[in-house]
Formats: C-alpha cells, sequence, structure tokens
C-alpha cells in the first residue's frame, strides 16, 4: 500500500484493485450460489428418472425375494400402466407408499416376449420373471427377459434378466 503525500498535506491511497483474498471469497460465494441456486433455475435435469428407476429397482427385487420365500402362493410380481409400477401380492391389498409413480412427463415401455409382460408379470419361486399366467400353470426360468423403460428427458431402463438377475441399464 504505497501512501503517497498530496500539496495539501493529506495522504492519499493509490491502490486500485482487489486482493487474491477477496476475489477467492467472491468465487467460493458464487460457486455455493450455483450450488444450490442453479437445480430450482435450471430444472431437475433427469434426477426424477433416476429417482424413480432406483424405486423400481427396489420394488422389483422386493417382489422377487417375497416370490422366492412363499413357495406355496405363485402370484408375487408387479402389475404395469403407463403412469405406475403397483406390487401385485397374491390379492392382498397393497400400501399406497410401494406404489412407484413416474415423474410427470415420463412414460413406462415393456420390451418382452412374456405373454402380456406390458400389463405386469410374476416371479416364479427361483426368482425368474414369469407370465401372470404362472399362478395356474407353473412356468420355468429362462423364457424372456423384462427391460422396462422410463422414457422422458433422458432414458432410464432396469432389466430383469430371464435367469432372475435384476439389474440396472438396458437387456441387450
Amino acid at each position: 500500500m504505497p501512501l503517497t503525500p498530496t500539496k495539501r498535506g493529506k495522504i492519499v491511497n493509490n491502490q486500485q484493485g482487489f486482493t487474491l483474498v477477496e476475489l477467492i471469497i467472491v468465487i467460493v460465494l458464487i460457486g455455493i450460489l450455483a450450488v444450490t441456486a442453479g437445480p430450482r433455475i435450471f430444472g431437475s435435469g433427469g434426477v426424477d428418472q433416476v429417482v424413480t428407476e432406483r424405486q423400481l429397482l427396489s420394488l422389483l427385487r422386493l417382489q422377487q425375494q417375497q416370490a422366492m420365500q412363499d413357495v406355496v402362493n405363485p402370484c408375487y410380481g408387479v402389475n404395469l400402466n403407463s403412469a405406475e409400477v403397483t406390487p401385485y401380492n397374491c390379492g392382498q391389498p397393497i400400501d399406497n407408499a410401494r406404489i412407484v409413480t413416474l415423474p410427470n412427463d415420463n412414460t413406462l415401455a415393456i420390451v418382452s416376449s412374456l405373454p402380456n409382460a406390458a400389463v405386469g408379470f410374476h416371479f416364479n419361486a427361483l426368482g425368474c420373471p414369469v407370465s401372470t399366467g404362472h399362478e395356474t400353470s407353473a412356468e420355468n426360468c429362462g423364457q424372456s427377459a423384462v427391460e422396462l423403460q422410463i422414457n422422458g428427458a433422458n432414458a432410464r431402463s432396469v432389466c430383469v434378466q430371464s435367469q432372475g438377475y435384476i439389474r440396472v441399464g438396458n437387456c441387450s
């Protein structure tokens, strides 16, 4: 900070600009604002789809586990429509909290060769995906994989492979 005297005996500070510390503080504050306010201003950018994908993955794994534990009743699976995925527990009432609802402007598409897979499918006692006809006529593993595609801003998929492995991603 150089100080220079003026003609009238006053000392004037000739310093101009910002210090490095001041610049770093401003950059940090702008970064904090961008992280907190950015998603609200620019939208969720597919976050809803990722959350729905994880909920769907969890629901399918739970239904599969129930089917594997209850070998007497071959009726655990999911019912599907374009807006939601509903668990099916042998005709028992389902808690609304277990229903996976798709975010607005998203649709659900099903890719499978199982009969009527577009409206739902079950799991057999080995955890493999089978058609809803499994309740009346037992079906074996290995018939077909089931791919649930969440279509919207970003496409997401959940695959139930023909041998029962459930994972995120395409079945191909």
